[in-house]
């Protein structure tokens, strides 16, 4: 190669070096005035807090209407007994000194209108080139009268509503909702953060909470129709009652209900528990769950419809008609009342304890031994068949035979006979005792 050619490539190659250190310089280091705001080279992140304040007056004598839309930044809401709309403003800013960030915190732009009785409050996130993802922020400290209808729209923020007689509405991105003491209807929803819900009565309006990655803890609750749903986190209800129809749900999760009422239940989860303690149904109560136990401790209902694809399914108080069928996994059903058997396991054990109602009654195991303790005066006609175990009986059976009765099978009745009972298991034992 040529001297002169390889003169001008280094003194190229020196060009670029120096560019990328004045570059540095006017960025980084802020010489030449770089960037006023939002180094995004800059990692130090100092920040800034100005607080400003609100009094809005309002007619009383009507509900206020409380529109907020909070981009970053957490909005409390109170309910008091108070005549005005009170409302304390909290902006943060973020840069590479505290000079910086004293300036940058005076330019941050809010604003609060007012028609009427309603009031609506708005910050909207200016386009930022911090790599550090500290962005400027404004909360939202809001007083307001009882009697007052809520709707907030939210984006990076926790919210947190107080002591209010009116609907709600809360749609936020990323961040907890936090809802108590409220009279009137709820509509909540997050993409990503908790739910804490408490001492909320909505009469006959409805409730429906929606988080996309978080837990709902929802407590001392009632309304029309109750909606909770969660694509992955954990459902603790405690002390619930939908007048109407209850309807909770969640793809990964468990769910738990102690103490509550509905008028019918249904229960889903892709992958979880579900406990259901000491709870009350009108009507019929629905049960799937793909990979995961079912545990029902004194849950009344007209009508149980229960499934999973791989667990155990554990019924105690059991009234009416009882279907429960899991893939891999034992059924036991005890302390029954007046019950109509559809019990089904794949591969699993089934024991039932307890008095019969209204038949045809079905109870079959693939691979599991099949153990019924009924009272000594059940009065059933039943067939039982095992392929690879034997029968007993403590209960005296009329033996029906026929020409097709093989060894393992047992056709007769029971106290004169009744109602149909059909009890089958490929591979395993079959007995009868009497329930004391």
């Amino acid at each position: 190669m040529k001297r002169p050619i390889v003169i001008v490539l280094l003194t190229l190659a020196l060009v670029f070096v120096l560019a990328g250190i004045a570059a540095v310089l006017f960025f980084f280091w802020g010489v030449g005035g770089g960037f006023p705001t939002n180094n995004p080279f800059d990692q130090r992140n100092i920040s800034s807090s100005l607080e400003e304040s609100k009094t809005l007056e309002v007619d009383t004598s009507k509900p206020v209407t409380l529109k907020v839309t909070d981009d970053a930044g957490e909005v409390t809401i109170t309910g008091a007994d108070v005549d005005a709309v009170q409302v304390k403003v909290v902006k943060t800013a973020f840069d590479s000194t505290q000079a910086r960030a004293d300036e940058e915190v005076k330019t941050i732009q809010y604003s609060i209108d007012q028609a009427d009785n309603t009031i609506t409050l708005n910050y909207k996130i200016n386009d930022s080139m911090n790599f550090s993802n500290k962005i400027n922020t404004v909360d939202f400290i809001i007083t307001v009268p009882n009697d007052v209808k809520v709707d907030v729209k939210g984006n990076i923020g926790e919210v947190n509503i107080s002591n209010t007689r009116g609907d709600i509405v809360v749609k936020n991105d990323f961040g907890n909702i936090t809802v108590t003491n409220i009279d009137g209807a709820l509509s909540l929803g997050t993409n990503s953060g908790s739910l804490n819900i408490s001492s909320v009565q909505a009469g006959s309006g409805d409730i429906e909470i929606f988080s996309g990655f978080g837990s709902a803890t929802i407590e001392q609750v009632s309304g029309g129709n109750i909606t909770i749903g969660s694509d992955s986190g954990t459902l603790e209800l405690k002390n619930v009652r939908a007048a109407k129809e209850m309807k909770l749900s969640t793809k990964f999760g468990n769910i738990k209900f102690a103490t509550g009422t509905a008028g019918s239940l249904d229960a889903e989860t892709s992958s979880g528990s579900v406990t259901l303690t000491s709870i009350t149904v009108k009507g019929d109560l629905t049960i799937k769950d793909d990979f995961g136990d079912i545990d029902l401790e004194q849950v009344k209902s007209t009508s149980y419809d229960i499934e999973t694809n791989s667990g155990s399914i554990t019924v105690n108080g059991a009234k009416g008609r009882v279907r429960a069928h899991t893939g891999f996994g034992n059924i036991e059903i005890k302390n029954a009342e007046d019950a109509t058997l559809d019990l089904n396991t794949k591969s699993g054990s089934i024991e039932f304890s307890g008095a019969l109602g209204d038949g045809p009654h079905a109870v079959h195991s693939d691979f599991g031994d099949v153990k019924l303790n009924l009272p000594a005066d059940t009065a059933i006609n039943i067939n039982m068949e095992t392929k690879f175990g034997k029968i007993t009986s403590d209960l005296p059976i009329t033996v029906t035979l026929t020409g097709d009765v093989t060894e393992g099978q047992q056709n007769g009745t029971i106290n004169g006979g009744g109602a149909e009972f059909k009890v089958d298991t490929n591979s395993g034992n079959i007995s009868l005792k009497i329930l004391k």
